[in-house]
């Protein structure tokens, strides 16, 4: 029965090392897999931060195009009614002159 007790033991703590070595194996897998999936989660993140980031330009150089267009139209439009402006008080000038010598 003392054999039998010391071959319960040993069996036991063969068992519970067997356990033990498991579980570290385990433990290793899950930081493994956690590690995995924090890298891939942090590559997604920046990847969806990126493209958030490359809409935001993309729409900002729109409006920049928009913006500068219509400065563009609104300088032109005021250079039109600039020279028409100058056309009318050169004529007036011109009128001036003519009445002058007349």
């Amino acid at each position: 029965m003392a054999k039998e007790t010391v071959q319960a033991v040993r069996n036991a703590e063969a068992s519970a090392l067997k356990m033990e070595k498991e579980a570290l194996n385990k433990k290793e897998d899950i930081i493994l897999e956690a590690n995995q999936k924090a890298k891939k989660l942090i590559a997604d993140v920046i990847h969806e931060a990126q493209s958030k980031a490359d809409k935001e330009i993309k729409n900002a150089m729109r409006q920049h195009d928009i913006i500068l267009e219509e400065a563009r139209k609104e300088a032109e439009n005021e250079a039109r009614l600039l020279i028409e402006v100058a056309k009318a008080k050169e004529e007036s000038a011109i009128n001036l002159v003519i009445s002058k010598v007349i």
